[in-house]
This record gives structure tokens, C-alpha cells and sequence, in this order.
């Protein structure tokens, strides 16, 4: 079962990443748009830097899911490192629980402002914000789902099992 699952985590991450990937390729699209439009004929689109915004906003949140995924995100390691190997699994597992339930309360918190800004509209595109405010939501539901399968791997390693 831990493979099956260890399958559909992995290609979930893969999903996002190449999410995050056309997203950067708009963005730069909309940017050189932009750059080209406004030094070469006098004029911009007031919509590109508000859809570049909320694009950056999406692209940050869904790769810091991904990079919770592959533990890529910036940590002080020196006192893991210097641990045998169980007593470094134990260390990052107990460092993962209270991750998690921050990452619950965020998810629920986010949730509410999201539905709340949900009348209020964007400027320039016209959209509602709240496609912007669901980008946290979003990120800490994918960062719940690798973070408790990263929990679930670590109490595999303590177990013994290869994970």
C-alpha cells in the first residue's frame, strides 16, 4: 500500500511542478509582452502586471508544496547531521507534527478569507480576488498531503523499513 500511495504523492508533485512550470512560462510571456509594449510603442496593458502578481503569488505557493515534498526547503541541518541516523529520523519526525497542525490551522483560516474576499474584484482583470487569496489554501492542503506521507515514510525508517 505504501508504494501505491508513494506513486499517486510523487506523481501529484510532478503534476504541480509542471503546473508551476506553464505558469512560469505565461508570466514570462505576459512580462515580455509588457517590457515590448511599453519601451517600444508608447503603451501598456493594465491587466499584465496584476495577472503577473497573482501568477507569482500561485507559482511561490504551489513549489513551496513541492519543496516540502522533496524536504528542498531551507533548514539548519547541523544538529541532524551530527545524530545517528534513528535519533536524526526521530528529530525530523517530531519537527514535522507541529508543521502539520500549523499547516491545518492555516488551511481552514485561508479558507474563510478566501470565501470572504470572494465579491471583491480585481482592478485591472476584473476577476474576483479571491483566485488570488486561494493559492494558500491550495498550498497548505498539497503541503498537508506530502507532509503526512513524509510523516508516514519517517515512521517507516523508524520501523526499519526502507522507505
Amino acid at each position: 500500500m505504501y508504494d501505491r500511495v508513494k506513486r499517486l504523492v510523487d506523481g501529484l508533485s510532478s503534476a504541480v511542478m509542471i503546473v508551476c512550470n506553464v505558469v512560469l512560462v505565461i508570466m514570462t510571456g505576459v512580462i515580455v509582452m509588457l517590457v515590448t509594449t511599453r519601451n517600444f510603442m508608447g503603451f501598456s496593458y493594465a491587466w499584465s502586471e496584476e495577472l503577473t502578481r497573482y501568477l507569482l503569488v500561485w507559482l511561490s505557493m504551489l513549489g513551496a508544496a513541492v519543496l516540502l515534498r522533496r524536504d528542498d526547503h531551507i533548514a539548519l541541518d547541523l544538529l541532524p547531521n551530527a545524530l545517528p541516523s534513528k535519533a536524526r529520523v526521530g528529530l525530523v519526525l517530531a519537527l514535522r507534527l507541529p508543521v502539520l497542525a500549523f499547516l491545518a490551522l492555516l488551511l481552514q483560516q485561508s479558507w474563510l478569507t478566501a470565501i470572504a474576499r470572494a465579491t471583491t474584484r480585481a482592478p485591472a482583470l476584473g476577476v474576483s480576488i479571491s483566485w488570488a487569496y486561494a493559492a494558500i489554501p491550495v498550498m497548505a492542503l498539497l503541503m498537508l498531503v506530502f507532509g503526512a506521507f513524509n510523516v508516514w515514510a519517517d515512521l517507516r525508517r523508524l520501523r526499519g523499513l526502507d522507505a
